[in-house]
C-alpha cells in the first residue's frame, strides 16, 4: 500500500506513520530522504525482501527534494510490490499541482492531509520544557505519555518549538510570517538561550532521532534525553 502523507502537523504525520506500522504489526520501518536516494537505490529497496520474512515498511521524506526531477520515482513506486508499505512524507502541505498528488491515481496511493495547526494539551508541555520549568515539564511529559500520547510525536512537537523559538533568536526572515501570539510567545524566551546554544540544540536532536531510528535508544529515552537537553542548554 503507498500512502501520501503531507501538512503542516508534522507530529501528527508521524503519528499516522506510527498507528499504520502498529495496524500492520511491523517492528521495523527504513526511512530515507529522496534527496538521498537515486530511482535506482529506490527499485533496490522496496523489491527487497526482509531476511525474516516480514513485510516492508519504508517512508520517503521527500520534503528537502526542491527541483529535483521527481518523474522516475513516480514510475518506481507505482510497482511497489503489494505486501510492501510505501510512506511518501512531506513536512509540508502539497498543492493540486505537486508532481506526488498529481500521480495520486497511478501510482493507486491513499492522500492524508493532517491539519494546518497543532493544538491541544501537549502543547502544555512544550511550553513548560522551553521555559526550562523542570518540574512541570516532567509532569506534564508523564500525563502525555499515560494518556497513550506516542514520544515520537511529543518529540516532533519539541522540535516545533525548538524551530520556533530559533526563527526568532536568528533573526529568520521567516519569522515575520508567524502567527503574531506564537511570535510573542517566543521573544519572551529568547533571552533564556544564546544562538550556539539553540544550534547545539538542533544537532542533538538530529542525533537523538538518528539514534531512535537505528534502534540505539528506545523513545522514551530519546524524548527524556531531548527535554534534558532544552532544560540544560545555555
Amino acid at each position: 500500500m503507498i500512502y501520501i502523507v503531507h501538512g503542516e502537523n508534522l507530529s501528527k504525520s508521524r503519528a499516522l506513520i506510527l498507528n499504520q506500522q502498529k495496524k500492520l504489526m511491523v517492528r521495523y520501518k527504513q526511512e530515507f530522504s529522496i534527496q538521498d536516494t537515486t530511482p535506482t537505490d529506490l527499485t533496490s529497496k522496496i523489491r527487497s525482501i526482509d531476511i525474516f520474512g516480514e513485510p516492508q515498511f519504508f517512508v520517503v521524506n521527500i520534503s528537502g527534494a526542491g527541483r529535483t526531477n521527481l518523474e522516475d520515482y513516480i514510475d518506481v513506486i507505482a510497482q511497489t510490490p503489494p505486501h510492501t508499505t510505501l510512506v511518501i512524507l512531506s513536512e509540508k502541505k502539497l498543492t493540486a499541482s505537486n508532481i506526488f498528488i498529481k500521480n495520486a491515481g497511478i501510482m493507486k496511493a491513499q492522500i492524508l492531509e493532517n491539519e494546518s495547526l497543532v493544538t491541544g494539551t501537549s502543547f502544555d508541555f512544550v511550553d513548560a520544557v522551553m521555559r526550562k520549568d523542570r518540574i512541570n515539564s516532567y509532569k506534564l511529559m508523564h500525563r502525555e505519555l499515560d494518556r497513550d500520547k506516542d514520544p515520537f510525536e511529543l518529540f516532533a512537537l519539541l522540535m516545533y518549538g525548538l524551530r520556533s523559538l530559533a526563527q526568532i533568536k536568528l533573526e529568520s526572515p521567516s519569522s515575520s510570517g508567524m502567527n503574531p501570539y506564537v511570535r510573542s510567545k517566543q521573544k519572551n524566551l529568547i533571552g533564556k538561550y544564546t544562538e550556539d546554544g539553540v544550534k547545539d540544540m538542533f544537532k542533538e536532536f538530529y542525533e537523538l532521532d538518528l539514534k531512535t531510528k537505528v534502534g540505539e535508544i528506545n523513545p522514551e529515552v530519546m524524548l527524556t534525553l531531548a527535554v534534558e537537553k532544552v532544560l540544560n542548554s545555555k
